[in-house]
């Protein structure tokens, strides 16, 4: 059941990081570097499986996109 689960929120969740992302105007570059510097340590190619869907967040990892986003945790889940 939580596999089901994930395959339904990964689309919604990465393509809610990338459009929020775009919507900053950030690279993914960009957002690498200022999760890392939250402690969250993460390659370009996670952060691009993260955005395709491919890949689930960490928790730690959508807490920093919340600082570095200026965003509310739930814009993440939002379709």
């Amino acid at each position: 059941m939580a596999e089901r689960i994930n395959q339904h929120l990964n689309p919604i969740v990465g393509s809610n990081i990338r459009r929020l992302r775009k919507e900053r105007g950030m690279k993914a570059t960009e957002v690498i570097a200022r999760l890392q510097l939250e402690g969250v340590y993460v390659t370009t190619g996670i952060f691009s499986k993260v955005e395709h869907g491919l890949n689930n967040p960490s928790v730690d990892m959508l807490v920093a996109l919340t600082g570095i986003f200026q965003c509310d945790f739930n814009e993440f889940f939002q379709k």
